[in-house]
């Protein structure tokens, strides 16, 4: 029972950690842990297995969270209809 309530424990304090990051770092993080856990399996508990697996799993995880940031910032509404879309910076008055 000790076992579980540290584990649950450690993984409150991550996921309290991750709240400020972006969408890029939290999926490079997830990505990396997912990985591991499935090189580990697939591996049947090899170290090299691990390793090679939280590195591809950083990098998929890398590459959806660069996609989800660019997905938000250029879908959000500052950046469609407010600074950037009043004519000045899209050559109206020149």
């Amino acid at each position: 029972m000790k076992k579980i309530i540290t584990t649950v424990f450690c993984l409150g304090v991550s996921a309290t950690a991750l709240v400020g990051c972006t969408n890029t770092e939290v999926g490079t993080t997830t990505g990396a842990a997912a990985g591991a856990g499935i090189g580990y399996a697939v591996s049947g508990g090899s170290a090299l297995g691990t390793v090679i697996g939280a590195g591809a799993g950083g990098l998929i995880g890398n590459s959806i969270g660069q996609d989800q940031d660019r997905r938000a910032y250029y879908g959000n509404r500052y950046y469609r209809g407010g600074y950037y879309n009043n004519g000045y910076y899209r050559n109206y008055y020149h």
